[in-house]
C-alpha cells in the first residue's frame, strides 16, 4: 500500500523521517564535540542530531541543527561522511522508520557551547574519548568515517 507521507527508497523501505547527524570537530589536535541528551530523552551521548525539515536539504539541516543545539555558526566546512543508516524508533507513540545521513562539520577552534534544552552536558573529546563514550554502533561507524576522511586529506 502506498502512503503519501512516506519516502520510498529503492521501492522497499518506507521512511517516515530523515535525520542528520554531524560530528563538529577541530583539527590539530583533533577534538570532536559530543552532547549528552537529557534523561527524559534517554540520557546518552551523541553527535549533533536532528530532523530534516520539509523542503530542506540535508546539508542545510546540518548547519541549522548545529546552531540550534550548540550556538555554533562559524562552520568552515561541512563534509558528507558517505554513511547512511536506517532504524526503527517509537516517536509520540508511533513506530517510525528513520534514516540518518551522517556528516561532519569543521570549525576553527574549540569553543564554549550554548546547549539547547535537548541536552544537559557537552564535551570536546579526543578520538579515543569519543570512541569510549559513544554508545551506538552507528555513531562509532560515522566517527570512523570522519577519521578516515581526515587521514586521507592529510596524505593528499
Amino acid at each position: 500500500m502506498f502512503h503519501k507521507n512516506k519516502v520510498y527508497l529503492r521501492g522497499k523501505i518506507m521512511i517516515d523521517r530523515t535525520n542528520v547527524q554531524a560530528f563538529v570537530f577541530v583539527k590539530n589536535p583533533f577534538k570532536t564535540l559530543i552532547l549528552k541528551r537529557i534523561p527524559e530523552r534517554s540520557g546518552y551521548w551523541q553527535p549533533v542530531c536532528g530532523g530534516v525539515e520539509h523542503n530542506e536539504k540535508p546539508v542545510e539541516a546540518v548547519a541549522r541543527e548545529i546552531f540550534e543545539e550548540t550556538g555554533i555558526d562559524n562552520i568552515k566546512k561541512i563534509m558528507d561522511l558517505n554513511y547512511t543508516f536506517t532504524y526503527r524508533e517509537t516517536k509520540n507513540g508511533k513506530l517510525m522508520d528513520m534514516r540518518d545521513i551522517c556528516f561532519a562539520a569543521e570549525i576553527a577552534s574549540v569553543q564554549d557551547i550554548k546547549l539547547s534544552d535537548e541536552h544537559e552536558y557537552y564535551k570536546w573529546c579526543t578520538y579515543k574519548e569519543a570512541k569510549d563514550t559513544l554508545k551506538w554502533e552507528h555513531n562509532l561507524v560515522a566517527l570512523e568515517k570522519l577519521i578516515e576522511q581526515i587521514s586521507c586529506s592529510k596524505s593528499q
